[in-house]
């Protein structure tokens, strides 16, 4: 079992600076935040977005896992 965190909660931060910093407390898991920002205000992390995955391509999937790799994080999970 690897320990991870959700995203959500850090919606000021980039992926990359939460990837950082989950990488330094020694977490090895994220579930990445990808919801619409366009979400109704009906939930309590609406809207909150560190991948758009509406137009993401293979290209730019593959690098956000590499830099990812990098720090040693996965992605467990996409929360949409």
């Amino acid at each position: 079992m690897k320990l991870g965190l959700l995203t959500a909660p850090l919606p000021d931060l980039s992926l990359l600076e939460i990837a950082d910093w989950a990488a330094a407390e020694k977490f090895e898991m994220l579930e990445v935040c990808c919801w619409p920002k366009t979400a109704g205000a009906n939930r309590r992390y609406a809207g909150i977005t560190h991948i758009e995955v509406e137009d993401l391509g293979e290209s730019e999937g593959e690098e956000i896992v590499g830099q990812l790799k990098s720090r040693n994080i996965e992605m467990s999970a996409l929360g949409y």
